[in-house]
Order: structure tokens, then sequence, then C-alpha cells
């Protein structure tokens, strides 16, 4: 494995990631303008015995970005997932900022994004596979914020520029839109952040999304979180075929009949007979770290018919790693609406 580019590697997200990627055996390379801010960012991620390799650079300063890029690629070679998390964020109104610092403000929330996946997305489509994955925010614009309004927006339109430039070549371009303030302990502690990051980069390409919504809340935005939202979108749509690619090969399965059934063949024909047209609205109510490649937990789904009726149902889940891949393991389903 190639490692892991984090520009804009400072306290909160750009640390949280550089974490959550070193736990995978990933190397490093951390990107930030202070060598006080670079050397907190290599402490925290020293645990996990990888390779670290540290970069002063502003990415508004694009000789010094481009050359930080590349000594990332002399040591580790062309990275496996490039993340940018680099972002000036403060409050002005309408009118109030000058057009010089409206320019600066750009620079760093969306041209720096730019230079850097520029920089290394031909050399992973040539090489058939990566992600680019940018911190977004301001899911609606903000007349309080209004440089970083005009600058998260313009990270949705790169990401959508960059998959039409480079997705069918293999890469992966995302943005995770953060709905708030970033702090440990709370709905938008960075370490549940971080996790949206890393399930973008192991999606398998026939799942790939482009933007998730962080929005802090009460339910942990965690593995179920991102498996069971994949589970709900495939079943409102009706692609058993793809229901069936969420479990693993040999998945015991009960649904809300009584019959038990086993392996992706009979849960994707469980999933067939489902009339067209019914939905599922989930919640997760929790999950718990079984291990480094377990994780069980449970869930409050609501099918609604085409009729309109609605079937309140418990759901216990247990997941489980296959080569970078999360999986349900094992799904029971018990009715409510007695």
């Amino acid at each position: 494995m190639s490692g892991v580019v984090v520009v804009g590697a400072g306290p909160g997200i750009g640390q949280a990631v550089a974490r959550r990627f070193a736990r995978e055996g990933l190397p490093i390379t951390l990107i930030a303008r202070s060598e006080e801010t670079l050397r907190g960012a290599a402490d925290g991620v020293a645990p996990s015995g990888v390779p670290v390799l540290t970069s002063a650079a502003d990415g508004t300063d694009e000789d010094a970005l481009r050359a930080a890029l590349d000594r990332a690629v002399a040591e580790f070679g062309v990275p496996d997932v490039v993340v940018y998390n680099a972002a000036l964020v403060r409050p002005d109104a309408p009118g109030e900022l000058s057009a010089r610092a409206q320019a600066d403000a750009w620079a760093i929330n969306v041209v720096g994004a730019l230079t850097a996946a520029g920089h290394l997305a031909p050399e992973m489509a040539r090489r058939g596979s990566g992600s680019i994955l940018i911190t977004g925010g301001m899911p609606e614009p903000k007349p309080q914020y209004v440089s970083l309004s005009l600058g998260k927006a313009g990270v949705r339109t790169l990401v959508r520029l960059l998959h039409q430039q480079y997705g069918a070549a293999g890469v992966h371009a995302a943005s995770v839109t953060v709905a708030g303030p970033v702090a440990p302990g709370t709905d938008f502690d960075p370490d549940d952040i971080a996790e949206h990051y890393w399930r973008l980069h192991t999606q398998p390409r026939h799942r790939w999304e482009h933007e998730i919504l962080h929005t802090g809340r009460a339910a942990p935005a965690g593995i179920l979180t991102g498996l069971l939202d994949d589970w709900q979108r495939a079943f409102d749509q009706h692609r058993s075929a793809d229901l069936g690619a969420l479990f693993s090969p040999d998945a015991l399965f009960q649904g809300v009949s009584p019959v038990l059934r086993q392996g992706t063949a009979e849960i994707v024909g469980y999933y067939s007979d489902v009339p067209t047209g019914t939905t599922a609205k989930v919640e997760v109510l929790g999950e718990t770290r079984l291990g480094e490649r377990l994780v069980s937990g449970f869930a409050e789904v609501t099918f609604t018919s085409p009729t309109g009726e609605h079937r309140p149902v418990r759901l216990s889940v247990v997941a489980e790693n296959h080569d970078g891949t999360w999986l349900i393991r094992q799904y029971h389903a018990a009715d409510r609406s007695g």
C-alpha cells in the first residue's frame, strides 16, 4: 500500500483521519503549515508504528504544496488516498470582506484542493485506483459565513468535476460535509467523522458515494451507520443484487418472516420478493466494537408498504470486515408492530 496524504493535518479532523488510516497499517504523509502542528500530528500517529513523513507547506502556496506531494510520492509511491482538509473558517457577511480577502479564502478552501487533486489524480488514474477525499461543510449557505459558504459549494462542484474526469479510470472523488462545529466528545467528534473517510475509501466501485453528510445526530456515525445507509438506499430502490452484496457469503439472515436463510443467494431471493415500492427508514441505536474485524449493534427500522402501511422492526446486526470492506455477517429482524 502506498499510503495516505493528509493536507491540513491540524488538530481535529485532519489528525483523526491520519490516525484512522494509520490503524489500517497505511504509511502516512502529513502536510500542514507549521512544524508545531506537524509534530503533534506525528505524535498522534506514532503508536500505530506506520511510517510517517511530514512536510511544512501552505495549501495556498502552489510550489510548496506540489513539492510536498512530490516528496510523498518519492517516499511511498503514488498515494492510495489524498485527503484535503485545509480550510479558512471565519464569519463574514455579504460585502464585508475585500475582494483580496475573498480570493485568499477561495485559494485555501478550493484552489488548494484542486492543486492537490490535479497533481496526483492523473497518476492514480494511470494506476487504475485511488481516492480523493475533501472535507466539506455548510450543507446550506449562510449569510454569516459568505466566504466559507462559497468555498464549500466550490468543493461540491470540484468533486463532481474530478469524478467526471477520473472516475471511469478508478479514482473515487468524494467529500465529507460536516454540518457543525467539530469537538471531541460531541456529536461532531473528529474520530466519528474520520470513519466516513475510511468508509468512502473502502467502498466498492458499484457503491461509490460522492458526498457524505455528517449531521451530528445522536446515533453514532460509525460502521453500522454507513453500512445500513447503503442498505436503505438499495432497499428503497429495490436493488436486490446490491442488497446481497452487502452481506458476507455465508451470512445468517432472518427477515420479518420466521424462515432462517443463509448465504447471499437466499438473501437476494428474499429481497426480490419484497413488493416494489416498499421503503425503509433506519435509525442506528448504537454499536459495539467486538474486535478489529467485528461490530455489533441495534437499529430501529420502519418499513412502509406501497399502500402506506407502516411496520416497525427492531434490527440486530453483526458486521464483519472482509479485506477492508464491512459486510453484514448476521441479520435478525424482530417485529415490533404487535
